[in-house]
């Protein structure tokens, strides 16, 4: 008898299950029931780097209305969060079947406009990051000649990228006022510097960018090198902050930055100490003795 009553259990569930699986609703179609949509927002990431193209994705529809399920087709990487967070607010009108509310799944899309880029931006885009790659290189291996080409090289291509190209013009900038540094051509070095710092000024995130940082050290340290104290001390206070904010921002890189805080803290309490202002030195020398 037990195995009579097991195998009826067994239909039932099966039944159960069956009539529990969404049916699917053509998009046209569901969209005539959609009552609450919330348009998905382009993060400022994707702005800044111009990323366009179409987000897909099935979404299940529960027996109230409600999204209960939103699962990814296709759509590049920093679009389709922003568009998964936007559907699972999305609301519906009950989808009736023999006038009893259930559940259906359908899909979804969302289209971010691709840029256009002129030939002369396309072809920048194309020859500007092997050019980058190889300057910076040059200047890692100590190259400072040959650096100072390949790098004059690729901030003149970073001119020809399209508007939005924020952070390549600062790089490459950086790079090439490395190069000369590092030639002990300090006065050359230091236009390229406080360009860099402030074009990445135009980044939003820049008050907690560790790299905004490192490019306020190395401006402040050119200063130093030619006797600008009072400017090089305005800048290194300020790569000093935009650390700390990074290592707060993002904790997975605090052993990263924290060494590069730690190094910024030393250089700068030598310039409190040649200004005279040795207290000043001992708390920054202490600080980073702490870190």
């Amino acid at each position: 008898m037990w195995k009579v009553g097991f195998r009826l259990f067994l239909a039932v569930a099966v039944i159960a299950v069956a009539e529990d699986k969404p049916a699917r609703v053509e998009p046209e179609v569901a969209s005539q029931n959609l009552t609450k949509e919330i348009e998905p927002v382009v993060p400022p990431l994707a702005k800044l780097t111009q990323v366009g193209g179409t987000v897909v994705a099935d979404i299940i529809i529960d027996s109230s209305g409600r999204v209960r399920s939103v699962t990814l087709i296709s759509g590049h990487p920093m679009l389709a969060p922003a568009f998964i967070d936007a559907v699972k607010k999305w609301e519906y009108a009950p989808f009736l079947k023999d006038g009893q509310p259930v559940s259906v799944v359908t899909r979804v899309e969302w289209s971010v406009a691709s840029p256009k880029y002129s030939p002369q931006q396309s072809k920048a885009l194309k020859d500007y990051y092997p050019s980058f790659q190889t300057c910076y290189q040059l200047v890692r291996q100590g190259k400072d000649a040959e650096a100072e080409k390949k790098c004059s090289e690729t901030v003149a291509l970073s001119n020809q990228l399209p508007d939005n190209r924020v952070l390549e013009r600062s790089d490459s900038r950086v790079f090439l006022g490395h190069a000369l540094y590092s030639q002990h051509k300090f006065p050359e070095s230091i236009p390229l510097y406080e360009k860099a710092v402030e074009i990445r000024k135009r980044y939003e995130k820049s008050d907690s960018d560790a790299d905004f940082a490192s490019e306020n050290a190395s401006l402040a340290r050119a200063y130093t090198a030619v006797g600008r104290f009072p400017e090089a001390d305005t800048y290194y206070s300020q790569a000093v902050i935009v650390y700390r904010a990074a290592i707060v921002s993002l904790p997975v890189m605090k052993t990263n930055y924290t060494e590069r805080l730690k190094s910024t803290l030393r250089e700068y309490a030598k310039l409190k100490a040649a200004l005279g202002q040795n207290d000043e030195a001992s708390r920054l020398e202490a600080e980073a003795s702490r870190l």
